[in-house]
């Protein structure tokens, strides 16, 4: 990001804390700058992480988007360009993780109009996706029955390379808090004897009419204590100075709501870096169904250290001593 855009970006972030919350605009904005030659942060983390509340001392301990990127060359040099690849593009990671994702998917530049159309009738609901992307952005949620034209549908997925994936039936818990697939994002750390530690956890919920959780797409995330799987506190989203200890869709109270199957999903983020060794730093996001945990995405050079810090704890010290 250019000097530019992050000072535009201040500045609007700036306007909007004392828009929500008072003070002066100069104030924020000579603090953020502060922030970012300081502590790496972004406006973003300034934002989200409520730097604007805490001492110096207590954002050398945040996991800011600088320090993030500083962990993530140190820690994934070991990244083949073929590690690269199946981490970035979709069709490649579900085949290379095929043990730990049991929907059924296809990418439909692979594929003939005969598969497509039999996956279509095969399932009453398709996500489509992009094979390369991030931030939730491009995802379609259809309905199969009320597609008019199934070749037409065909030629916009090849010639975009999008994959068409099975809906995932989310376990009840889940479901009732809000109908888009709700996911558990844990971020994972190699230290320097090659032990994987898990750095921190949070529940993603999708607002009120999202069918997707990603937080910068409206998303709420939910602070998760990484040993018990339970909501240690109220979410936020990265455009409202507020807590949210209910969600606003379904008014379910979060704090010290359990995940089901905390324990495979734990299982399943470690076991997913076990079968990359050359993988040192993800954020693995990962739905909860009936049967246990799924394995969606990993998100690899850019974990993310926002929502996963949600409980007020930073998590620098942690990624630390894996650098160590």
């Amino acid at each position: 990001m250019s000097r530019l855009s992050t000072g535009k970006k201040i500045y609007q972030m700036a306007k909007q804390l004392k828009r929500q919350r008072g003070g002066i605009t100069a104030a924020y904005v000579l603090d953020a700058v502060r922030c970012g030659y300081r502590h790496m942060a972004s406006p973003e983390n300034y934002f989200v992480l409520r730097f604007y509340e805490l001492s110096d001392e207590e954002r050398f301990d945040y996991l800011t988007s600088g320090r993030s990127a500083m962990a993530d060359r140190e820690l994934n040099q070991a990244m083949t360009r073929e590690n690269n690849r199946i981490m970035s593009q979709k069709h490649l990671f579900y085949s290379f993780f095929s043990d730990f994702i049991h929907r059924e998917t296809i990418y439909v530049p692979e594929v003939t109009y005969e598969e497509f159309s039999t996956f279509f009738d095969m399932h009453e609901t398709v996500i489509l996706k992009p094979d390369v992307g991030i931030m939730g952005q491009g995802i379609e949620k259809i309905c199969t029955a009320d597609v008019k034209d199934r070749k037409v549908l065909f030629e916009k997925c090849r010639n975009k390379k999008l994959l068409a994936e099975q809906f995932i039936c989310q376990h009840e818990a889940l479901a009732a808090i809000s109908s888009c697939v709700n996911s558990v994002r844990i971020n994972g750390a190699r230290d320097q004897k090659g032990t994987i530690r898990l750095i921190g956890a949070c529940l993603k919920c999708g607002s009120q009419e999202a069918f997707a959780d990603n937080f910068h797409s409206g998303g709420i995330a939910y602070p998760l204590d990484l040993e018990t799987g339970v909501v240690t506190g109220p979410g936020r989203n990265n455009t409202q100075i507020r807590d949210y200890e209910r969600h606003p869709g379904s008014s379910v109270y979060m704090p010290g709501f359990r995940l089901p199957f905390w324990e495979e999903v734990r299982a399943c983020a470690a076991g997913a870096m076990e079968r990359m060794p050359e993988l040192g730093y993800v954020g693995w996001d990962i739905a909860v169904t009936p049967k246990g945990a799924e394995l969606i995405e990993g998100n690899c050079h850019w974990p993310g250290g926002n929502i996963i810090q949600l409980d007020k704890i930073g998590k620098y010290p942690l990624i630390k001593e894996c650098l160590i």
